[in-house]
């Protein structure tokens, strides 16, 4: 491969021929296997109740419905996560209020958080950012304490885990992303989980409320396909050179979220999508395994001043990015990497300043990691061969 992605998504072989032939005829929306695979899930993070929906978003969204969010509620989120998550809590009419993060786990913590509980805090949102757990121990003694919901946001933690158990088993309910670019690849889609069995059947009566059609995961497997062709062929080079350019950023930050996020909220979740999940989280496991098994060889490998994201004791990330904080900002040093032939993100294509766009100047800890964040290449296909080209162009970049 004539550069090395930051990110690639899951498929299998076979994969396109598997979607072709479910895609035709009644099968493509089969009750039954829309069952399967959320049986399947629910069992595989040892919850209850789990429910298929279109996008992560849109779970979420159903969620904070279910709860009561609403108009005159604080919502207290992560000041380090994506900034079009803040919509969807706002579209209740309730206030976010971020809260600071830990500059190693780059997570929300129990004092963060506590400063920024009121009387009208009805929810917290506790994202276990790419990956890596955040402590839900603590957070639900603090929630329980004050009679909050609390929120999981388990975009990245597919096949993560915290003392034993799976992200998304401590919170009052969780929402899971099923997007091209995530551990179990459904082209789309998200997973509610909860104990709440009231909240499974709303979620699962949004998603009957769609719409049927092929047209979004068509349009999804045509870009990641044109995305791979680009790698492949260099052809990605001279653009990732104008995202890393101050000039062009902000049109080309535009064209790349754009193109990962086609017809996000249109379309019901299918069971084509539910076949690849069952196919896709069958392999989760040993893919964990994997990615734990290159990030370490990075650790082994890159400068003491370059600190990859810490893991908490008695947790276990599923390393959807590999996360480093550098000693200098992070954009210069992205640009040398891609004359090394590798892609790398930064800033808000890592994750976005929230508690900056809220109007906040006081998530200090947010402000520092902002800038000088990196997410390495992480992807089911990466060699170890890779992770030493990886390694060795950083410490020289720095």
């Amino acid at each position: 491969m004539f550069m090395i992605p930051r990110r690639w998504a899951h498929t299998y072989s076979g994969e396109w021929r598997d979607i072709a032939r479910w895609s035709t005829g009644d099968d493509a929306w089969a009750p039954a296997v829309l069952d399967e695979w959320e049986h399947a899930f629910a069992t595989f993070v040892e919850m209850p109740h789990a429910a298929a929906i279109n996008s992560g978003r849109r779970g979420m969204a159903a969620i904070l419905e279910h709860f009561g969010i609403g108009a005159g509620d604080e919502v207290v989120a992560p000041a380090y996560t994506l900034g079009e998550m803040l919509p969807v809590i706002q579209a209740t009419g309730a206030t976010v209020v971020p809260a600071d993060i830990d500059p190693d786990t780059m997570n929300v913590t129990v004092d963060s958080i506590a400063r920024r509980v009121s009387p009208r805090t009805k929810a917290i949102i506790a994202l276990h950012v790419f990956g890596v757990p955040c402590d839900m121990p603590g957070i639900m003694a603090l929630a329980r304490s004050r009679g909050i919901r609390v929120i999981e946001d388990c975009a990245h933690a597919i096949g993560s885990r915290l003392e034993g158990r799976h992200a998304g088993t401590f919170g009052d309910a969780a929402f899971f992303s099923l997007e091209m670019n995530k551990l179990v690849n459904t082209f789309g889609g998200g997973i509610v989980v909860s104990r709440d069995a009231d909240l499974i059947a709303r979620v699962r009566q949004a998603n009957a409320a769609l719409p049927c059609s092929m047209d979004a995961l068509r349009e999804k497997i045509r870009t990641t396909r044109i995305e791979r062709m680009l790698f492949r062929t260099g052809l990605a080079f001279p653009l990732l050179y104008l995202l890393a350019t101050p000039r062009f950023h902000a049109l080309m930050s535009r064209s790349y979220r754009g193109a990962q996020d086609v017809r996000r909220s249109v379309y019901r979740y299918s069971s084509v999508q539910a076949r690849l999940g069952l196919a896709k989280l069958a392999t989760l496991p040993e893919r964990v395994r994997t990615r734990s098994q290159h990030v370490e060889q990075l650790r082994a490998l890159l400068r003491n001043d370059i600190r990859i994201q810490r893991v908490p004791e008695g947790a276990e990330a599923s390393w959807y990015f590999c996360t480093a904080m550098l000693p200098r900002p992070a954009a210069p040093i992205r640009k040398r990497l891609l004359l090394h032939g590798i892609d790398a993100a930064v800033e808000g294509e890592v994750m976005d300043n929230c508690a900056q766009l809220l109007g906040y100047t006081d998530c200090q800890n947010t402000n520092a990691v902002y800038p000088r964040a990196i997410a390495l290449p992480m992807f089911d296909g990466l060699t170890e061969a890779n992770v030493e080209r990886i390694a060795k162009a950083l410490n020289r970049a720095i």
